[in-house]
């Protein structure tokens, strides 16, 4: 004695969103453009072998922190367009960029001027 359930599928929303959002990434990548960037965020121990010791002075990640509330905002319960996650992605980079600069520790300036979008 079994129960039978019929359900039926709508797949007009499914190809809609498949014809609007064709597959691909949207993405952005917020860089630095030194051989030393990526040490001054995580710091390092005996560097080299040497003994050297620099401390981290993140920079990337508190930029990435502040905009996330924002970034997970925008995509919370929206339906999305490709052109509207893309104007997105390039505003959280460049907001990314703009705040990794504001904490990067100071350097001769080559640092903070490296840190760019691609």
């Amino acid at each position: 004695m079994g129960v039978t359930i019929e359900v039926e599928l709508d797949t007009k929303m499914v190809d809609w969103l498949i014809k609007e959002n064709p597959p691909g990434e949207v993405s952005r990548i917020v860089a630095d453009g030194v051989h030393y960037g990526f040490w001054q965020e995580v710091g390092v121990e005996n560097g080299f072998g040497r003994g050297i010791r620099i401390p981290a002075h993140p920079f990337m990640t508190p930029a990435v922190e502040a905009v996330r509330p924002g970034f997970e905002k925008a995509f919370k319960g929206i339906l999305l367009t490709v052109a509207s996650v893309e104007a997105v992605v390039v505003k959280v980079a460049n907001n990314v960029m703009r705040l990794a600069r504001v904490h990067a520790p100071f350097d001769t300036g080559a640092l903070r001027g490296s840190i760019h979008v691609e």
